[in-house]
Formats: C-alpha cells, structure tokens, sequence
C-alpha cells in the first residue's frame, strides 16, 4: 500500500471543475491508481493561504501515476508518496484525524446520524471492528457531499481525538480500507500520527524513522 499528498492547482479551470464533483475527482483518482482500491480525504484548508493549492491524501493499493490520469500539464502541482508502513503494535497510541459519514441502518436503509453525542458513539461503535479502543474525541460538522451524477448525499462530520490498538490485523485493514460510507466520495480516510510529532498525515514521520522516532 502507498500513501501520498497531492497537491492540485485551483487556479486551473479544470481542477475547479474536477473538484466541484465528487464522481470526477473520483474518477481522475481511479485512473491515477490504475482502478486498484483506494480511499482519499480532501483537505479542508484556506486556499488564499496555501497559495491556492488543493491537498489530497490518498492511500492507494497501486503507486499512483499522475500521467494515467490524462489530465493536462500543472493539474497536479505536486506529489509525496510513501510505502504505507507505520508501526502497528497492540496497546500502541496514535492521535487521529477522520472525516466520516456517520450514520446507521434502520429498516435496511441507512440514515445519517445528526447529533453530536450521538456521532461519538457511531465511532466507538466501529472500533471493535476497526481494531481501537477510543480514548477521547471531538466532532464538528462538515456539511454533506453531494454528487448528483450518481444520486449520492452523504453527511460528513469530522472527528479527531486518541485511540489505543486493540487489534493489530484489524487496525492495519481499517488503515488501508478506511471506515464508514462513502469511501469513494473521499470519506473514510483514518489518518495517525504519534505523539510530538507536528505531520498529521506522517509523510515525514515515515521518510524520517520506520519508528516515527520524533525530536
């Protein structure tokens, strides 16, 4: 598995217009990968303060090759990729960013979970599965992703907090494979980084110490 940043240009048109659609990032991502697994998160940042660059973190089954997108020369700005290894050891603590769809199946359909209190619970309700025990969380609200090619809407909240590895096969899968609905619409995307390291998404921890050893 590999990880990686991307960073698009958004002063290009098409970039504008591959990003105001869920179902086209998704589509020039799996083109990217070669339409191997993956997942991604679109970065929620001030774009007039981070020169109008767009940041995605992807995790992908294949290396990504920007030139199988078919997108134009300066529609990627820039590209970090990594081995996807961190250390996954039971009992380990890692804080974590998440941005999810929370939500249940009531009467086999699923149904957004709205309430703050409530959202909390759906995430330790994962954790059996996903391989963690949560220690503490807090949760804001993202609004929804919308595609209307594909007739989707799903609520996004936004979760951050500590866990503890209770699992390590089941920790590693969810790191791969993300958790929750609308994993092709960049929900689902769990990213770690040890404590007293500044990288949330451990691009540095992981090119600087197979141990994430931070000064």
């Amino acid at each position: 598995m590999y990880i990686s940043k991307i960073l698009l240009n958004v002063t290009i048109p098409l970039v504008r217009s591959d990003l105001a659609s869920p179902g086209r990032i998704k589509s020039t991502l799996k083109k990217v990968v070669n339409s191997s697994r993956f997942i991604y998160r679109i970065e929620n940042v001030p774009l007039d303060k981070n020169a109008y660059q767009q940041p995605i973190v992807l995790v992908s089954e294949n290396k990504p090759d920007m030139a199988a997108s078919g997108k134009p020369s300066g529609f990627f700005s820039a590209v970090e990729t990594y081995e996807y290894r961190i250390p996954v050891r039971q009992g380990m603590v890692y804080r974590f960013f998440l941005k999810a769809n929370p939500s249940a199946k009531i009467f086999f359909f699923n149904s957004d979970i709205l309430e703050r209190e409530l959202q909390i619970k759906w995430l330790e309700s994962e954790s059996v599965s996903n391989g963690f025990q949560l220690l503490d969380c807090n949760v804001t609200q993202d609004g929804y992703i919308t595609c209307s090619e594909d007739r989707i809407k799903f609520l996004s909240a936004i979760f951050e907090g500590s866990f503890k590895i209770t699992d390590e096969d089941k920790f590693t899968k969810m790191l791969h494979n993300g958790i929750g609905r609308g994993k092709e619409y960049g929900l689902g995307l769990v990213s770690v980084e040890s404590y007293g390291c500044k990288n949330r998404n451990i691009a540095e921890e992981m090119k600087n110490s197979p141990e994430f050893s931070c000064n």
